[in-house]
């Protein structure tokens, strides 16, 4: 089992995907197709420039230093998104334990 198999096997996770620094697809596993999957890195990669911008902003307006976000989650009605680096599943949210899916997206971003 690779490794994204075993985040996607976690209970209300929906699909996971590991991506390069330009937004590409390196892997994918779960319930997405491939389309879906491109589509799926593009945002997730897009958004964490975002949020790098932002931590950026606010490691400016505090004089504070490590602002860089490690993660990031954009939280929907039913379903969400938890990434951590290149590394992001979909979650069902009633089903998921957030706490468990962001050590191991942690622990996957490690590698």
């Amino acid at each position: 089992m690779s490794d994204l198999e075993s985040l996607s096997v976690l209970k209300g996770v929906v699909a996971a995907i590991r991506f390069y620094d330009d937004g590409t697809l390196a892997e994918a596993a779960g319930q997405l197709g491939q389309v879906d999957t491109q589509l799926a890195a593009e945002l997730c990669y897009a958004n964490g420039r975002i949020m790098h911008h932002g931590s950026d902003v606010l490691m400016t307006l505090s004089s504070t230093q490590g602002w860089p976000p490690k993660g990031w989650m954009m939280l929907g009605d039913e379903l969400s998104i938890c990434a951590v680096a290149e590394v992001a599943c979909f979650v069902r949210n009633r089903e998921i334990s957030f706490n468990e899916v962001f050590r191991s997206l942690t622990a996957l971003s490690q590698k």
